[in-house]
C-alpha cells in the first residue's frame, strides 16, 4: 500500500493495542514504524537500474523482520524515555514495534505487486491482489478512527471500540476484495467457456485504482494474451483486446538473460512480449496493472536489442506507458465502471 496508509495502520494498531499504556505516543510511534519498511525504496538512488525491483519489499518486508528487530526498537525506546523520567512498560514499546514492524507486509501482500514475505531465504513474491494500492476506503476508516483517539484521547472505552472495530471491518474489506478477485476469475471462465476455446486458458484478475469491484482480467494461452475489465458489482459481458505473440522472433535466448530474467522474476512471469521487425527490438511489458489506451498491456516495461541468435546485444532501457493525469474526470470514469 501507499506509504501513508501504512502510517495510519501502524497509528491504528498503536491505538488499539497500546495507547491504553503508553498514551497518545503510541499512535505517533506506531505510525512511524508502520512506515519504516518502506525505507528501502532508498536503494532507487543505486547506480544499479535493477536495484528497486530487487530489494524493495524485500529483506523489510519479510515475515521476521518485525519479531527481530522489533524487540530491539523497543527496548531502544523504552531506554529513551526511562532517561526522560517516564515509568513505562517495556512489553508495551516492544509489541507496539513488532506489531507495527509486522502489519506492514501483511497489508503489502494484498497488493497486486505483493512483496518478499521469507526474503532473504527466498525471493519469491507473495501477492493476492485484493485491493489497490491507493483505496480510499480502506485508508479514511483507518484514519477516522486514529482522529478519535487523538480528539478524544481520555475517553478510553470510545477510542479502543472505535480503533478496534476500524480494525476490523479493514481487515475484512481486504478479504472482500480477495473474494472479487475470485469472483472476476469465475465470471471470466464462465464466459470463455460459451466462446472459441477447446479449453480455459490461464485467467487472472487484477486491481485497477481506487476500488475493489473493477478488475483488470488478463487471459493467455499458446497464441495471444487477451485484456478486458469487468465490474463485479454489476457484471457486464468483457470486451477483450487480443494481443498476437510473435512468431518470427528467432530466438528466446535473451529470457535467459540475467537482467532479463530480474525483469520477468519481478512480474511473476506475468509478462507479455512484442517484436519490432526494425533493429530486432524487443519489448517485455508487465500486463498486471494497465489501463485503456496506451497503457492498456501494461503499465511499464523493458526494452532491448537483440541479435540473430536471440542474445541481447544493448542495455536495458525502462519505458514507461502514459494513463494520462489522474484527475477527477478519471477518477470518475473509474467509478462509473465500478458501479454501472
Amino acid at each position: 500500500m501507499d506509504l501513508v496508509t501504512q502510517g495510519i495502520l501502524g497509528a491504528s494498531v498503536g491505538q488499539v493495542g497500546f495507547q491504553k499504556s503508553l498514551g497518545r505516543r503510541a499512535l505517533g510511534w506506531g505510525a512511524a514504524i508502520g512506515m519504516l519498511p518502506d525505507l528501502d525504496v532508498l536503494v532507487r538512488f543505486s547506480s544499479n537500474p535493477f536495484a528497486e525491483i530487487l530489494y524493495h519489499r524485500g529483506v523489510t518486508h519479510s515475515l521476521w523482520f518485525g519479531p527481530v528487530l522489533g524487540p530491539v526498537l523497543g527496548y531502544l525506546v523504552w531506554r529513551w524515555y526511562q532517561a526522560k523520567g517516564k515509568d513505562d512498560s517495556l512489553s508495551a514499546w516492544v509489541g507496539l514495534m513488532i506489531w507495527a514492524l509486522l502489519t506492514h507486509p501483511l497489508l503489502d501482500l494484498f497488493t497486486v505487486y505483493g512483496t518478499q514475505l521469507l526474503a532473504p531465504f527466498s525471493n519469491h513474491r507473495f501477492a493476492l491482489s485484493a485491493i489497490p494500492i491507493i483505496d480510499p476506503v480502506y485508508s479514511l476508516t483507518l484514519l477516522a478512527s486514529v482522529l478519535v483517539g487523538l480528539f478524544f484521547p481520555l475517553r478510553r472505552l470510545l477510542v479502543t471500540t472505535c480503533s478496534a472495530l476500524a480494525l476490523i471491518l479493514t481487515t475484512g474489506y481486504l478479504f472482500l476484495g480477495l473474494a472479487q478477485n475470485e469472483k472476476a476469475e469465475d465470471l471470466c471462465r464462465s464466459q470463455l467457456a460459451t466462446e472459441s476455446y477447446s479449453s480455459i486458458p490461464s485467467v487472472k484478475a487484477y486491481t485497477t485504482m481506487f476500488q475493489i469491484f473493477l478488475r483488470r482480467l488478463v487471459v493467455e494461452d499458446n497464441h495471444s494474451l487477451r485484456i478486458g475489465f469487468l465490474s463485479t458489482w454489476a457484471p457486464k459481458t468483457i470486451e477483450w483486446t487480443t494481443f498476437e505473440k510473435p512468431k518470427d522472433i528467432p530466438s528466446y535466448n535473451f529470457l535467459k538473460d540475467p537482467d532479463v530474467a530480474i525483469f520477468t522474476w519481478f512480474t511473476s512471469q506475468r509478462y507479455f512480449v512484442t517484436y519490432g521487425p526494425t533493429n530486432r527490438q524487443i519489448t517485455i511489458t508487465d500486463n498486471r496493472f494497465g489501463f485503456p489506451g496506451p497503457s492498456l498491456l501494461g503499465l511499464w516495461g523493458v526494452e532491448f536489442e537483440i541479435n540473430e541468435k536471440g542474445d541481447r546485444v544493448t542495455p536495458i532501457a525502462k519505458v514507461e506507458f502514459p494513463i494520462g493525469s489522474v484527475g477527477l474526470a478519471t477518477i470518475l470514469e473509474i467509478f462509473e465502471k465500478a458501479f454501472f
